[in-house]
């Protein structure tokens, strides 16, 4: 039998990606001893404020020390097996490279494990970066882009989501108000009230309207999905989506549980092209 020389093992190794790093260079980005002032905040708030700030969806804050100090063995398990932040792309196939990645890298779930793993200290509060800046989203984002607020907003049935009651799936069929045909340019969508916030996880919508050619509705294609951290729908350049008279939107809105008594609505606010274009 023929046998490989250990000079060929290492390259084929090499070649299959198994090895070829060096002891410690996965990790070379991780600190000796990290506190949450000089390398645990940034990476929270780069990958985390977005949900985990007051007025926003997830269960508690972690902008301070303060806040978050008390959840360090949640977060290390959370983080470990990459429950949060929420990324559900398969980190071992296909296409990595995304805009606006929420996922931790290797070297950040390193970072935040060793610091909980250290007794998760604070360090020096002087290291603490700025506080982060967050739009309290109540404004429509588009408005600016295009001069104007959008041109139709639509609103979902209101629900209301009572205290200690289990997650809530609310699925209204609402009237979309065309009374013409008109190619929509960009939409975007938000909760109603800033209350809202606290309990909207999700919301998606599908246009249901009677097509050309077809003589009954056509089934319910995807208009418009929103999550936190999304800010709207540009269309590409010399496209659009089509709005037919007598329209409707089906709503699919995902309402968290609450500690309290919450009544909102999802606004849809939709931009058309020019009349002709």
């Amino acid at each position: 039998m023929r046998t490989m020389s250990s000079r060929r093992l290492v390259v084929l190794a090499l070649g299959l990606g198994i090895g070829g790093l060096a002891p410690g260079a996965a990790s070379a980005q991780v600190p000796a001893a990290p506190t949450f002032s000089k390398h645990v905040a940034p990476i929270f708030q780069e990958k985390c404020e977005a949900c985990h700030r007051p007025g926003s969806i997830a269960p508690m804050s972690l902008r301070t020390f303060e806040e978050s100090r008390p959840w360090a063995r949640s977060i290390k398990a959370r983080v470990e097996t990459r429950e949060m932040p929420p990324w559900h792309i398969d980190k071992t196939v296909g296409v990595q490279e995304f805009k606006n990645d929420r996922s931790l890298s290797d070297d950040q779930v390193a970072t935040v494990v060793k610091w909980v793993e250290a007794g998760a200290p604070q360090g020096d509060p002087k290291d603490m970066p700025a506080a982060k800046t967050w739009p309290d989203n109540q404004g429509w984002a588009y408005a600016a882009r295009f001069g104007a607020e959008p041109d139709l907003i639509v609103r979902s049935t209101p629900w209301t989501q009572k205290g200690g009651a289990n997650d809530t799936w609310w699925k209204p069929v609402v009237d979309a108000g065309i009374t013409e045909p008109r190619w929509v340019r960009a939409i975007e969508v938000r909760p109603g009230t800033v209350n809202g916030r606290k309990i909207t996880h999700h919301a998606n919508s599908d246009l249901i309207q009677v097509e050309p050619g077809n003589e009954g509705p056509a089934g319910p294609g995807r208009f418009m999905e929103w999550a936190v951290g999304k800010e709207g729908e540009l269309m590409r350049p010399n496209s659009g989506k089509l709005m037919l008279p007598g329209a409707r939107i089906a709503w699919d809105i995902h309402y968290s549980a609450s500690k309290e008594d919450i009544t909102d609505v999802v606004e849809m606010g939709i931009y058309f092209y020019p009349k002709g274009e």
